[in-house]
């Protein structure tokens, strides 16, 4: 069983799921690196003996834990499913958070990519609803011009079944 199968009704059927872009996960990465080159670089040139050392070893075991794997955790517990019934977004790692929109709701989907954006293949997918939440946005989503056609095609199928 996929990652995106278990948010599934059982009536409904999987069309697309991703998870935002690797690059939602860039900036975690180079801090992990500079907090590790800052405790290579302490241990080098403390040598106030092993206390220090253990000192220096469990900040950046501390700040690695805060800088990289909360935020890597948080990036894998986002997950961006549409079905043959809905659109869905749920993320959170400890609190989590879902939002999810029927096809028969969506007034308008757009998205919106930066030329750095484009480069990337990454953009944000706005979907406008006539419900009381009104906007689901999707950040970062890798392709955002294939969801956003995968998003009207799904539209248009579930509109011919309504009929």
């Amino acid at each position: 069983m996929s990652y995106a199968e278990r948010y599934l009704a059982d009536d409904e059927e999987l069309v697309y799921a991703t998870r935002q872009h690797w690059t939602e996960l860039f900036t975690e990465f180079v801090l992990l690196v500079l907090v590790w080159l800052v405790a290579g670089v302490l241990f080098w040139l403390l040598d106030f003996g092993p206390a220090a050392d253990y000192v220096v070893a469990g900040l950046a075991v501390i700040a690695s834990l805060w800088l990289w794997l909360i935020p890597l955790l948080a990036w894998r517990g986002t997950v961006y499913l549409v079905t043959s019934k809905r659109i869905y977004r749920r993320s959170g790692f400890l609190t989590k958070t879902e939002h999810s929109i029927p096809l028969s709701r969506i007034n308008d989907v757009s998205f919106r990519a930066t030329l750095w954006e484009r480069i990337l293949r990454e953009g944000t997918v706005s979907i406008q609803s006539a419900s009381e939440h009104g906007l689901l946005t999707l950040k970062h989503v890798p392709d955002p011009e294939h969801l956003n056609e995968v998003i009207n095609q799904a539209m248009d199928v579930e509109e011919h079944r309504a009929q």
